[in-house]
């Protein structure tokens, strides 16, 4: 009876271990085939999100809505990002099939950027390179942006706390020091 047990309970230990490996590789081939669909949908996406970006200067510019923009800027690099990703993961499954995705996934989830990029280099398809590091630099730039504008009204918001409270202690923490 010890040794069924035994037994029994190493199938189900198996059968785990096996669930915990097999799960998120379907999940991983199903993302693959999805970003390959949804590969012709990107180009739309991506001129929608540079026009609302190119909406969003405006608000920008006027200190009273920079907090607005900084929050949807943050927002559109969201969009920007998950394009990024969805084309890198399209193209390393076209190119080196799900051995590279599962290589650039294992590598922090964005590994697939990288592997996107090696994929091109070796495959020698420059125009996927230059896109690649286009929408790299779209996603990066519109984060950026969102940060620097979001401490801009931060910085606007504690200047008028201070000129409407003066009594109320706010310390803040330069970063010139």
């Amino acid at each position: 009876m010890s040794k069924l047990t035994f037994v029994g309970g190493a199938a189900g230990g198996f059968i785990v271990l096996l669930a915990f490996l097999v799960i998120p590789i379907m999940l991983l081939m199903g993302a693959a085939k999805f970003s390959i669909w949804v590969l012709d949908w990107i180009p739309a996406a991506l001129g929608v999100s540079t026009l609302i970006c190119l909406v969003l200067v405006p608000l920008a510019l006027i200190p009273a809505t920079r907090g607005i923009a900084a929050n949807l800027f943050a927002l559109v690099s969201l969009i920007f990002g998950v394009c990024v990703w969805l084309y890198a993961l399209a193209f390393t499954y076209i190119e080196w099939g799900m051995v590279g995705v599962l290589f650039g996934v294992v590598i922090f989830g964005v590994g697939v950027v990288l592997t996107c990029a090696l994929a091109a280099i070796f495959s020698g398809t420059w125009v996927v390179l230059g896109n690649l590091v286009f929408l790299v630099a779209l996603f990066v730039g519109a984060r950026l942006l969102s940060a620097w504008l979001a401490h801009l009204a931060e910085q606007r918001l504690l200047r008028r706390e201070m000129r409407d409270y003066p009594s109320k202690a706010i310390i803040t923490q330069d970063s010139s020091d």
